[in-house]
């Protein structure tokens, strides 16, 4: 349970290299990357078996433990094809692909985060899976996932494990303030979230009603647009000209953040005890509420007071204009352009990928047991009904039916940063909430512009 949070909170806590950045980056380190763990020589001997190289961020042991099993399997029925594993930290993953790419020597198989999809399209990194593994895709996954695995009207691999965001409540806190439900409008965030805080004799806060993640692109952003999507606005424009979040929809969104800190409901000052975080403190059950994704949930049922039961899961609340919307973002297998064992590629993720007798696929088997992550694929999801229906993850689960996938947009790291750093600007007050957003839609469109010009 810990292994899950850490990797996964990791991958969203890291920050991600941009394609201008890492180019600068490849002229220092592309050399190391090509004596490094990824020169593997010839991936086909002559007369020998095809070689297969996977490249994840799945390290741990515990999850190794799952996953290379599987591939064993594979192995077995397949004695033609040897499958070596290898795997870095999260925070590595962006620049192991890309440096890998430039120094000649690449894996076959990537298995990547979708936000890097702009940047590994245009730079040829990836291949158009063949025709079979995209109707497969379109057949077995829901429309939203689908989305979050397309780029320009592309599909570009196998998703697999799938997340969004909903509303976190401490029941116990609730209960004490008086707050029989968690609110599921604006005026109820503003309404209860006070009344769940607490302060010592000095004034300061020993309880919070609403934690916001700070210093996280992921976790600043992503709750910022699940609001504005709840408010009937827009992040970007549908032909990727422009981004929208500055517009009225978004300004209301940040203020409405805003008036949560003014009015107490939110403390961006507060941290108990051994606390890095929202997420920290939530678990300790110092926070009434807060927005987080399913991955969450392993930490929690490792250690919050009054454990998982203790969470009460809700949508995220919505403004009189709106109705509540979620974010989902997504994990996907793809083939390197160049490999030499494409065919022999999508053979292996096609199996990996296609339900067995249980029901699930082996992949299925692996999100829910090595990662206790939401498997994409809508068949493992009914296979593992009896891991996915408890009260804390089926509310996830029903969300994706509805949700809307993170904008895939050519530059799309780059403008989440920039729009983390105006709202944390807008946060500790050093600019308006209009002012703020302007600024980010600034800096995003000169970003797209670039982007169309390349």
């Amino acid at each position: 349970m810990g292994t899950r949070v850490s990797t996964i909170g990791s991958r969203i806590l890291a920050g991600q290299m941009s394609r201008r950045g890492f180019l600068k980056a490849a002229a220092v380190f592309g050399g190391a990357a090509v004596t490094g763990t990824l020169a593997a020589g010839c991936r086909r001997q002559a007369g020998g078996p095809t070689k297969l190289v996977v490249l994840t961020h799945w390290g741990a042991q515990p999850q190794k433990d799952v996953l290379e099993p599987i591939f064993k399997k594979y192995q077995e029925e397949n004695p033609r094809i040897q499958i070596e594993h290898q795997t870095v930290e999260f925070g590595e993953l962006l620049n192991r692909i890309t440096t890998g790419r430039l120094g000649g020597v690449a894996p076959d198989i990537y298995h990547f985060y979708n936000l890097w999809l702009p940047e590994f399209v245009a730079s040829d990194l990836l291949q158009v899976p063949p025709d079979n593994v995209i109707n497969e895709i379109r057949q077995g996954y829901s429309e939203s996932t689908v989305n979050g695995v397309t780029y320009r009207t592309r599909i570009w691999g196998f998703p697999t494990e799938v997340n969004s965001y909903l509303l976190l409540s401490n029941r116990q806190l609730l209960q004490e303030a008086g707050v029989e439900t968690p609110p599921a409008t604006w005026d109820e965030l503003l309404e209860g979230a006070p009344k769940l805080t607490k302060k010592d004799a000095s004034g300061k806060a020993t309880q919070t009603g609403f934690a916001f993640s700070r210093g996280w692109d992921s976790g600043v952003v992503h709750p910022f647009t699940c609001l504005l999507w709840s408010n009937g606005g827009d992040y970007v424009a549908e032909d990727y000209s422009r981004v929208r979040f500055n517009e009225p929809p978004g300004v209301e969104t940040l203020e409405l953040e805003l008036e949560l800190i003014r009015s107490g409901g939110a403390d961006l000052g507060f941290a108990g005890p051994g606390s890095s975080g929202a997420q920290d403190d939530f678990l300790a059950g110092r926070v009434g509420m807060v927005i987080m994704a399913n991955w969450y949930g392993a930490s929690l049922r490792a250690g919050l007071p009054g454990g998982i039961e203790n969470v009460i899961v809700s949508p995220v609340p919505h403004s009189a204009k709106g109705s509540s919307t979620t974010l989902q973002y997504n994990w996907l297998w793809g083939v390197d352009k160049n490999s030499k064992n494409a065919e022999a590629a999508w053979e292996f993720l096609t199996w990996l990928n296609t339900p067995k007798d249980s029901g699930s696929s082996p992949m299925g088997d692996y999100l829910t047991t090595g990662l206790n992550a939401i498997p994409a694929r809508l068949s493992d999801q009914e296979a593992h009904a009896d891991l996915l229906g408890d009260a804390f993850v089926k509310p996830f689960v029903e969300s994706l039916r509805s949700s809307r996938t993170e904008p895939i947009i050519p530059g799309a790291q780059e403008i989440k940063t920039s729009l983390q750093k105006q709202i944390e600007a807008a946060w500790f007050g050093e600019k308006g909430a209009q002012e703020a957003l302007d600024t980010a839609a600034e800096e995003a469109n000169r970003i797209l512009a670039e982007k169309r010009q390349q």
